[in-house]
Parts: structure tokens; C-alpha cells; sequence
């Protein structure tokens, strides 16, 4: 637990040099702790039900969910009514600034298999391994992936994640999400397990794949959501069409294009019971020759 006046005084008072991002969630601001421990403090807004929810599941999920490719949660403040969380720094930025068009330096291939590797480790720890029990996180998009100096992956944000203790039974919810990531039968039904987030870390491999958004509204019809321009593709086996053409093929490792492309295509099938487990999508992105 962290004092008001701490973290004022770790964030210079959440001046302007140190925000380094904004959302509907809040803000985020770099700091310095007293021991120079360098942090993210992430401010939510002014109170309210949802935003309520929101920070006391981050809060219970992180406070009992420690993986090396989770974010780390080192302390929060509720002091005076407020909802600060205050994490480890991450300081490379998002999976979604990399994958940018705008990126002026494209992620080689060697980054993207490492990223979606270790993202899809997390998630197999908080589906699988977890010891409170089975913890969907509702929200997996490049976004909510952070990216360490070494290109280690981090899942973040876990502001709708719920537990489902038993396992892969659907419970009915509020259907919540990201346009573009959430799963369809989790969209028709509110009925919600944990291959919504297998569905959505099928998406975000399609992203890491071909440098494409999720959803992209200046498509044309029919192609504006990322899995109806790529399962031509996906079911022809034509990796390399798919491909993000800001990589240099030569350093492309046959095998493993091969194998992210196949768990893409299993992910983000319509069926969720056809979809993998993450344990399974782990091990075939982890299978090299």
C-alpha cells in the first residue's frame, strides 16, 4: 500500500513531462520511487461502478497471479477515495506500438516470435496454472501486451478479468471487450471461458503475422476484420501472403512461420470447442527443427 504523498512525490506530482499515456481507464505516469526503482502509476478516473470493478479485479488478479510474463504489481493506494495502481516499468511500450505502421523501426521476425511466444505463456499460466483457479482476462489485444528491452512479453491489464474456477464451463456475463478481439459466441451469448482468450490471442497472432490491425474500418466490406482478409490465406496454407511485408525474410525461421500461422488459424476458430488450449498453442510455438 502506497501513500498519496509517495506517489506524488515519485511522479513529481503526475506532472506532464512524466504521462506517458492516456485512455478511458485513466492515466498512466513513469516515476521514481525513493529507492529508484523506476514504476508505471496508473491513476484511474474519477470513482465509479465500473471503474470500481475494474481496479479491485486488477488488483485481486496480480495480488495472487505472479508469472514472468505477467506485469508486476508492486503496491496501489485507495487513499481519499482515490484508485491508483502502481507497477513495475516496462520500457519498451506496447506489442501495439511496435506492430505500427507508423513504427519506424519494424519488429524482424526473431522479436515477434519471442512476443508471442511469451504472451501466450502468460495466458497459459492464468488458464492453466494459476493456483486460485482458472482467470480469463477478456481483454487480450497488442495493447494490453507490454515489451521488455530483451523483447520479453508481458500481459497487462486486467482491469475485466474474472476467475472461472471451473475451468472451461461458460458462465454468462455483460459482454465486454475490444471491437475486433472478442469472440463470437462470447458476442451472441455473453456466455464467456477461456477460449475467448484463446480466440483473441489468435487475432493478436495474425497481427504479429502481418503487421495488419485487428479491425480496420478503411477496408472494404468484407475485409475490415482481420480473420475475413486472412482465412483465404489460412486455409490455402499460404504463409508467406500473409506475411508483414516490413520483414526481412531472411530472417524468417520456415518452421516457425509455419507453425504461428497454423495456431492462428486453430485460435480463431468459430467453434470454441475446436479452438486449442493455450498449454498446446505454447507447445507448437515453442517446436523449432
Amino acid at each position: 500500500m502506497f501513500s498519496f504523498s509517495k506517489i506524488e512525490e515519485a511522479t513529481n506530482k503526475f506532472s506532464k513531462e512524466n504521462l506517458v499515456a492516456e485512455g478511458g481507464f485513466g492515466f498512466v505516469y513513469k516515476g521514481v520511487l525513493s529507492d529508484g526503482q523506476l514504476v508505471a502509476v496508473k491513476q484511474h478516473k474519477l470513482a465509479s461502478r465500473q471503474g470500481d470493478r475494474e481496479f479491485k479485479a486488477e488488483v485481486e488478479v496480480l495480488s495472487s497471479a505472479q508469472h514472468r510474463n505477467l506485469v508486476t504489481l508492486i503496491g496501489y493506494c485507495t487513499e481519499g477515495g482515490r484508485r491508483i495502481l502502481v507497477y513495475e516499468f516496462v520500457c519498451n511500450g506496447s506489442l501495439n506500438k511496435h506492430l505500427s505502421r507508423k513504427n519506424p523501426k519494424p519488429l524482424d521476425w526473431p522479436s515477434r516470435q519471442n512476443i508471442a511466444l511469451g504472451a501466450a505463456r502468460g495466458l497459459r499460466y492464468l488458464h492453466e496454472e494459476c493456483r486460485i483457479g482458472c482467470i480469463v482476462h477478456r481483454d487480450v489485444r497488442p495493447n494490453n501486451i507490454l515489451v521488455t528491452h530483451d523483447f520479453t512479453a508481458l500481459v497487462g491489464d486486467f482491469g475485466l478479468a474474472r476467475w472461472q474456477a471451473s475451468g472451461d464451463t461458460a458462465e454468462q456475463t455483460r459482454v465486454i471487450g475490444t471491437i475486433g478481439y472478442v469472440a463470437p459466441e462470447y458476442a451472441e451469448t455473453g456466455h464467456i471461458t477461456e477460449k475467448a482468450d484463446v480466440y483473441s490471442f489468435g487475432l493478436v497472432l495474425l497481427e504479429i503475422i502481418t503487421g495488419r490491425p485487428a479491425f480496420d474500418s478503411y477496408q472494404q466490406p468484407g475485409q475490415q476484420h482481420l480473420p475475413d482478409w486472412a482465412t483465404p490465406f489460412l486455409a490455402a496454407r499460404a504463409a508467406h501472403e500473409l506475411l508483414d511485408e516490413r520483414i526481412d525474410e531472411s530472417s524468417i525461421d520456415e518452421y516457425e512461420l509455419i507453425n504461428m500461422v497454423t495456431a492462428a488459424s486453430l485460435c480463431i476458430q468459430k467453434d470454441p470447442s475446436n479452438r486449442p488450449k493455450m498449454s498446446q498453442v505454447c507447445s507448437s510455438l515453442a517446436v523449432t527443427l
